[in-house]
């Protein structure tokens, strides 16, 4: 039936005329977000048991509730991101009109882009607030179902698997919409930039630590001072050319254009400097983060401590001759050992 069963409930997340508005219109808009955001996210086991529970009337725990609460904001909030453009429009047999009621007057676009992006926002971070409580309650017996599944396992993925820990490492304001869009290029970043650093197996092991929640005490300070802020600027040095970020003062949005008080425009090519100094100031902090975590690693690995490393092609004694770079009157680069 699903994890909104009323208008009432419906207008707990988002406020909609009850005389006038029906659950009826937004049900296909709420039954499309459950299947592709609410599921995905939580697993299918867990989502079946939840709106099972829901059905027999079954008295959930408070983390339960919890969580419930966050994905019916979640449902609420992004089916009407979804129900907006069909909702301006009124379709008939004559073709397609705007809709207007009486004295009524049909918003401006700019209020309509604002209303989406406000709704898309908290609907996203309801889904980044949900799967961090989940987290947190992985071995509780009501979340069982979700600690097992595909889902629970794919949350543990990669270096940095949550808006909120990204966040921490470089500030995109907690947005979930703005790391989902950057998750490609975080993957890729983790094996074309970390892994040759790290070396393929504790790499390997880093991961498997990651994946399993059982991350050593040293491999844990690897992660926190060095590979994860590494990763998180690497991704926004790499990410901003790639799918055109903007900023908006405080975090980073998803294109490069401003509103003003009618629809949309370019921006000024200010912004295309800004970014670029972004880029810049992004990807060399990430190479000052790269250095340091190859210098730490090489200072404290040994047979016992980091001992995958230490067995690597990677691994560097500090104490072994360094290569000396000289370069020729002509401009050719020569080097000894």
């Amino acid at each position: 039936m699903g994890l909104i069963r009323s208008i009432e409930n419906y207008r707990e997340y988002v406020v909609v005329n009850k005389n006038s508005f029906s659950l009826a219109s937004i049900q296909p808009d709420m039954r499309l977000v459950e299947q592709d955001r609410i599921k995905p996210l939580v697993g299918a086991a867990y989502y079946y048991e939840l709106d099972g529970k829901l059905t027999a009337g079954t008295e959930l725990t408070g983390p339960e509730k919890d969580v419930l609460e966050l994905l019916r904001q979640a449902v609420a909030t992004l089916a009407m991101v979804a129900y907006l453009p069909m909702g301006q429009l009124e379709i008939t047999d004559m073709g397609v009109t705007v809709t207007a009621t009486g004295d009524r007057k049909q918003p401006y676009q700019w209020q309509i882009n604002q209303l989406r992006s406000n709704l898309q926002a908290k609907g996203y971070n309801a889904l980044e607030k949900a799967l961090t409580l989940l987290d947190e309650h992985i071995d509780a017996p009501e979340f069982a179902a979700w600690a097992t599944s595909a889902a629970a396992t794919a949350s543990h993925k990669f270096f940095l698997n949550t808006a909120a820990g990204f966040s921490e490492h470089y500030n995109i304001g907690g947005s979930r919409l703005t790391y989902l869009a950057m998750l490609p290029t975080l993957r890729k970043m983790e094996r074309f930039s970390i892994e040759p650093v790290l070396g393929e197996a504790y790499y390997l092991e880093l991961k498997a630590e990651v994946a399993a929640r059982t991350v050593s005490a040293d491999n844990l300070h690897v992660l926190e001072q060095y590979v994860r802020p590494a990763l998180a600027h690497l991704t926004v040095g790499k990410a901003v050319p790639e799918i055109g970020l903007g900023l908006n003062g405080d975090a980073i949005e998803l294109n490069v254009y401003r509103l003003d008080d009618a629809n949309q425009k370019e921006a000024d090519a200010s912004l295309d400097s800004l970014l670029s100094l972004k880029v810049e100031q992004a990807m060399g902090d990430a190479m000052v983060y790269l250095e340091r975590l190859k210098a730490y690693l090489n200072a404290n690995a040994s047979a016992t401590r980091f001992a995958t490393y230490f067995a690597s092609r990677q691994y560097q004694s500090p104490t072994a001759p360094r290569a000396t770079v000289r370069t020729a009157s002509d401009g050719a680069v020569y080097g000894w050992l």
